[in-house]
């Protein structure tokens, strides 16, 4: 069956001048150094904290049930999560938010997905927490109500498209995954490591999602106006403090948050010549 992906009414004077086809980046690059740094982290603060348990306990059973239960307790933390989704949100499909259903089918085909998450409406306003998720073998998507009017009618089909394809783009680029998740889960405890490999993941998802909808960048206005307010955000404006503001206790915010700041991601998407600032 083929899926066609609806059109929408608003192309921001943002990206009015982009004409050339715009080809899939193969990732941020300070996504892959990171990653692995995060994984040596890991592996090394694992290392230590088995090596006190044997030191101070030598053959305590502590050590293998410790080795067991970090791998079962993010496991069952994911599944919990994805459980929420299924028992308390409402699950797009033919005849349930038909065109959002489309919508990610569509662009899941052109991403080159073999199979097309499951997506979920979750009632309340746009969020940068919205996202991509996995458990198992299944990936799952989180889409805001408040994209949809009181008919069920996408609100802004090109900044929907621009959402799905953001949370496409997390899972195409392997972020979802429980190995990975697993993988880096010591690097957290590192102050700004983790976030910024997470920072960085958000701007190869976004680059994603340009690829495929350029037409909805716009969305990212929607995490700093909200869903009645955005169309009244000026991107250009927002995204020249990115390198017009200054401080310490600014430079400290973005080491330390898990997302790129709205200023600094509408830069990145604004000049493509740059790639989303990770560090100072």
């Amino acid at each position: 069956m083929t899926h066609t992906r609806p059109h929408g009414y608003i192309r921001d004077a943002y990206i009015e001048d982009t004409d050339a086809e715009i080809v899939p980046p193969p990732g941020h690059p300070w996504e892959r150094p990171l990653f692995l740094l995060c994984v040596l982290v890991s592996l090394l603060l694992a290392a230590i904290l088995l090596r006190l348990l044997w030191t101070v306990s030598g053959t305590s059973p502590w050590i293998p049930i410790l080795a067991v239960s970090v791998p079962l307790g993010c496991w069952w933390a994911r599944g919990l999560r994805y459980a929420r989704e299924r028992a308390e949100s409402v699950r797009i499909s033919p005849t349930q938010f038909p065109e959002a259903y489309r919508l990610v089918m569509t662009l899941s085909a052109e991403t080159g997905l073999t199979r097309a998450p499951e997506a979920y409406v979750r009632i309340g306003t746009p969020s940068a927490s919205l996202d991509a998720a996995a458990h198992g073998l299944r990936r799952y998507l989180i889409l805001p109500g408040a994209m949809f009017d009181g008919e069920g009618r996408l609100r802004d089909p090109d900044a929907l498209a621009f959402l799905v394809a953001h949370q496409i783009g997390h899972i195409a680029a392997g972020h979802t995954g429980y190995w990975q998740r697993l993988a880096t889960l010591g690097a957290e405890l590192v102050p700004g490591l983790g976030a910024a490999l997470a920072r960085v993941r958000e701007y190869t998802a976004d680059d994603h999602a340009l690829a495929q909808a350029p037409e909805g960048a716009h969305a990212v206005r929607l995490f700093a106006g909200g869903a009645e307010l955005y169309t009244r955000v000026n991107l250009g404006e927002m995204a020249a403090r990115a390198t017009g503001e200054r401080g310490v206790s600014l430079s400290l915010y973005h080491l330390l948050s898990r997302r790129p700041s709205n200023v600094r991601r509408m830069a990145a998407l604004r000049d493509r010549g740059r790639r989303g600032r990770v560090f100072l």
